[in-house]
């Protein structure tokens, strides 16, 4: 007896401690410290590794960290040690869950409802029931479902999953007649209506499926999936006028949502493509007539019209509409933009810029627009502010060639106004951007030659532009006016020859370096009659008129623009 007390009284201590170290790591859960709780469980384990919940505790923590295997052989002990607790059981059968091992989650709950426990549970047989969907066990997915029903009495939800069932199975008649029961008893719900006709679709059966939906439409006529069932029928039946009828029905419904109007939209536009645009027009108009979000309906109202090539006048006030009732929709102010361009209206295109620069700060191309627009109002001092903030936003995604023709106009602007340093500065940025860019090449071999510096860079970047151009007169002018610079004097004369063969109209300055040219190789005659060109011309400057009186050359202190 002593032997036995003794035992006893061991195994209350034990029991105590357990219990103690169990709560203790219960409440390092609460605060957080996770690490420490499961330390704590461990040290309950030792001492009782018999320890149901101490099991079920270890192994959430054991599946955290990945000890999979540790944690169903605790998740499996706990269950055969207590089969009836629905709270280990349910543990189990979620791990077999996650692992992809339904038949083993099966079965733990077959064994549930087998105990006789828990056979009054309507969870187990709704858990079975999904189970075995799950894996293609529909029969025995159906016969969860009855039971359930046995238990719990008739539902909504249970008769929906039994049509399911009954389809699965190719069971056409309990199928068709389970939707028949659930809408004579719910007569108001357009659900059961639209799933009778799915049944009979399923079953091939389309007039019995057409005869269905048209009496849900006949119970509710804004029923959109007895509309869109419709429709689908029309279609496969190659019935047009019926289809279309049922699709503009259910395009003008306002149940449809704004996405599904959208999609259903552009499928019916892309339908009726080769159909009277007359007609698609008038349409159109009907629809933004209607009570709810047209912004995305005028969106593809202007992309149809675009489509069928109709003329500006058509198509902008539908843009016009868009930016109506969407200010920031950048498609349409770029797309407003765009036909501003298209007839010159500068005026418009500034006004079009600064619209769409609200909402697009970082577009450098209406940055590259505006300014080109102030540039040929003939407001060209707005230009280079305009441009010089608009390549502060300039990116990865920007085309080179237009970031490359921006620095030119800032170049072009530094020049015009006497700023030579600022100008090259731009340039060169320029031809970082495209090295191929013949303006520039040609005007800054051209400015370096006129401040007498860098005459070799000017060469090299004129000679690019010959082997570009070979027949551009102005590009001819700046190569011989380079060679000329650095007194290469007869190949100079050669391009000037050239220059002078050509077709184009000369200027008073290509006149004038012509016959500097021609002086400085021995040919007084033909410098002095070209020289008297540049002055017919409305070159007056007093360095011609002398050169022209004192029959030869001299160095002309004045630049000469272009």
């Amino acid at each position: 007896m002593v032997a036995g007390a003794q035992e006893d009284n061991d195994k209350a201590a034990r029991d105590r401690a357990v219990e103690y170290f169990y709560l203790h790591a219960v409440s390092l859960f609460e605060q957080d410290s996770v690490d420490a709780a499961y330390e704590m469980l461990e040290h309950c384990l030792a001492l009782d590794p018999e320890s149901s919940p101490v099991k079920y505790e270890l192994a959430a923590y054991y599946q955290f960290m990945g000890k999979d295997s540790i944690a169903r052989e605790m998740l499996e002990s706990i269950v055969r040690e207590e089969p009836s607790n629905m709270r280990y059981c349910d543990a189990l059968v979620a791990y077999y869950e996650r692992h992809g091992d339904t038949e083993s989650a099966i079965d733990v709950y077959e064994r549930l409802l087998n105990d006789g426990t828990h056979g009054s549970k309507p969870e187990i047989y709704q858990v079975l029931y999904k189970l075995y969907s799950s894996i293609g066990e529909n029969r025995k997915a159906l016969e969860m479902l009855e039971k359930l029903e046995l238990l719990e009495g008739p539902s909504e939800s249970i008769s929906l999953y039994k049509v399911y069932q009954y389809v699965m199975l190719q069971d056409s008649v309990n199928a068709i007649a389970e939707s028949r029961r659930m809408i004579a008893e719910y007569p108001d719900n357009q659900l059961y209506r639209n799933m009778l006709g799915e049944s009979y679709l399923h079953f091939n059966d389309v007039e019995n499926a057409e005869n269905a939906f048209i009496a849900a439409l006949l119970n509710d006529p804004d029923d959109v999936m007895a509309m869109s069932s419709l429709a689908s029928i029309y279609l496969y039946n190659d019935n047009d006028s019926l289809f279309c009828g049922i699709t503009e029905r259910m395009l003008k419904s306002e149940r449809l949502e704004p996405e599904q109007r959208s999609s259903l939209l552009l499928d019916y536009v892309a339908h009726r493509e080769k159909s009277d645009t007359a007609y698609m027009k008038g349409f159109f108009q009907e629809l933004l007539k209607l009570p709810f979000d047209q912004v995305e309906i005028a969106e593809i109202y202007a992309q149809y019209l675009i489509y069928h090539q109709e003329s500006n006048d058509v198509v902008i006030p539908v843009v016009e509409r868009i930016l109506e009732l969407d200010p920031e929709n950048n498609a349409a102010l770029l797309q407003m933009l765009k036909y501003a361009i298209e007839r010159n209206d500068y005026e418009d295109v500034v006004k079009r810029c600064d619209d769409a620069l609200l909402y697009m700060p970082d577009m450098l191309a209406l940055y590259y627009y505006k300014g080109l627009a102030l540039y040929l109002l003939g407001d060209k001092d707005a230009l280079l502010p305009v441009y010089e903030l608009g390549l502060q936003h300039c990116g990865d995604d920007d085309a080179p060639e237009t970031v490359s023709e921006m620095y030119t106009m800032v170049g072009d602007m530094y020049h015009e106004a006497g700023n030579i340093e600022k100008c090259m500065a731009a340039y060169d940025s320029a031809l970082v951007y495209n090295p191929d860019n013949v303006n520039v090449l040609n005007n800054y071999a051209y400015y370096l030659t006129l401040e007498g510096i860098e005459l070799d860079r000017a060469l090299e970047m004129s000679e690019k532009t010959i082997g570009m151009e070979p027949d551009n007169a102005i590009y001819i002018d700046t190569y011989a006016w380079v060679l000329f610079a650095l007194e290469r004097y007869e190949e100079a004369k050669a391009y000037a020859l050239k220059l002078l063969s050509t077709d184009s109209e000369k200027s008073s300055v290509e006149y004038n370096h012509c016959g500097d040219i021609f002086a400085q190789c021995g040919d007084i005659d033909r410098a002095v009659e070209l020289w008297k060109k540049a002055q017919e011309l409305g070159d007056d400057s007093k360095i011609l008129k002398k050169k022209i009186k004192k029959r030869r050359y001299y160095p002309d202190g004045k630049k000469k623009r272009r």
